[in-house]
């Protein structure tokens, strides 16, 4: 048998040295990669702490204004609140009627969109000047599902609270800024027009017959 030459030994030994330092390397840069990737553990690591701060004391309070300033509600405003209420209270009742005989509804769905919509911002609201209630408008865009869908548009009322409620948890309330203000007066007197029009059957004791509900449709 041949021999093979020590200095062509000592190189093969050499190179098969590097080789192994290199894998060694490639493998120790591997494992540190593995350690800085943060892929699969940063949305654990952000989504708890969010989940916690959304369950949070301070942001229930924030969210449920109610439970901010009746803990510091003063007792001698109570008289006024009450004669306020009551004075609220007389006005709103044949305005909510009117506002339910315009949706083409009967006239205690216009009390009870009232009732309800007063509630709910006494839990919920923050401004404590503002008034909720059914409006002429709200009541001539219910007017055409209702006279479309029947009954069907219960689900009017669901799908108009879960909007609202999406746009209050998302902070969405500014995109009324953009909203200019000849879009605003043009559909106010839009609407004015549309409930003039719409009382007019009313008015002169006409009686017209034909799918829609109004003497002049507009």
């Amino acid at each position: 048998r041949a021999r093979i030459p020590a200095v062509v030994r000592i190189l093969s030994s050499d190179r098969a040295t590097r080789v192994n330092e290199m894998i060694e390397a490639e493998l120790s840069l591997a494992d540190d990669r593995d350690d800085l990737d943060y892929r699969e553990r940063l949305p654990r690591v952000r989504i708890v702490p969010r989940i916690r701060s959304l369950c949070s004391l301070g942001t229930v309070r924030r969210r449920i204004h109610v439970l901010q300033w009746l803990p510091q509600y003063r007792v001698q405003y109570l008289l006024s609140d009450v004669i306020a209420g009551v004075t609220v209270t007389l006005t709103a009742i044949p305005q909510s009627i009117a506002y339910g005989i315009l949706a083409n509804l009967e006239p205690q769905d216009g009390i009870y969109s009232n009732l309800v919509g007063c509630f709910m911002y006494f839990l919920f609201g923050s401004v404590k000047d503002v008034t909720v209630a059914p409006t002429s408008i709200m009541a001539i865009m219910v007017q055409g599902v209702v006279l479309r869908l029947g009954p069907g548009a219960a689900l009017l009322t669901l799908l108009a609270g879960a909007v609202t409620f999406l746009f209050g948890v998302l902070n969405l309330g500014f995109l009324v800024r953009f909203i200019s203000m000849p879009v605003i007066t043009g559909f106010t007197t839009a609407a004015c027009l549309t409930i003039g029009s719409a009382q007019l059957r009313s008015l002169f004791g006409i009686s017209s017959k034909g799918k829609g509900s109004d003497f002049i449709d507009a």
